[in-house]
């Protein structure tokens, strides 16, 4: 076989499998971007879903802890004025209701509750939160406002069963915030 024949069959082979490379590259390339492209969009999707669940939740969390903050407030009030109403003779008694009603005062005037309850969408759970607020300080009205004739075991009977009415509720509300985060 001559040179040149030689020459152009190497040369020949040579391009068909730089072709064959450059087009099984271009390929590969292209499939590779697509990819790329599916899991980018996939990526953001799940974030956008992520931060939506993030930013919907914020209130919920932010109502669920100020509804323990204000439970637990009232529910120190409630149990101050019931040991005033038992023992009204006790000084100590006495300090604490004041601190309890200082206390409860200082937490309405910082509107912090106001502030989560405005952020809201949730129309129930702002009512029960409503609800619970009142029954407690119904409940502190009672036990303050108690008849000089009203027995200790009357008083007792009657912030026994409103106590007794709204530990519940404030579980049912927690529950219903843990249900709507649940569903985020």
């Amino acid at each position: 076989m001559e040179t040149w024949a030689t020459v152009v069959l190497v040369l020949g082979s040579n391009i068909i499998i730089a072709l064959s490379t450059f087009f099984a590259t271009k390929i590969q390339v292209s499939h590779a971007d697509k990819r790329f492209e599916r899991e980018f969009e996939k990526a953001i999707v799940t974030y956008q879903r992520e931060r939506r669940r993030e930013v919907r939740s914020e209130p919920l969390l932010k109502l669920g802890a100020e509804l323990a903050i204000m439970a637990t407030k009232l529910d120190r009030l409630a149990k101050a004025g019931k040991s005033l109403a038992i023992r009204n003779t006790e000084e100590q008694v006495k300090e604490a209701l004041e601190r309890a009603t200082n206390d409860w005062n200082n937490y309405i005037l910082g509107d912090d509750l106001q502030r989560v309850l405005f952020v809201q969408s949730d129309e129930e759970i702002v009512k029960l939160v409503k609800e619970i607020r009142n029954d407690y300080l119904e409940a502190y009205d009672t036990v303050v406002t108690y008849r000089e004739g009203q027995s200790a075991i009357e008083l007792g009977k009657a912030s026994r069963s409103s106590e007794e009415k709204i530990a519940p509720k404030v579980a049912e509300v927690q529950e219903l915030i843990n249900k709507r985060l649940e569903g985020l």
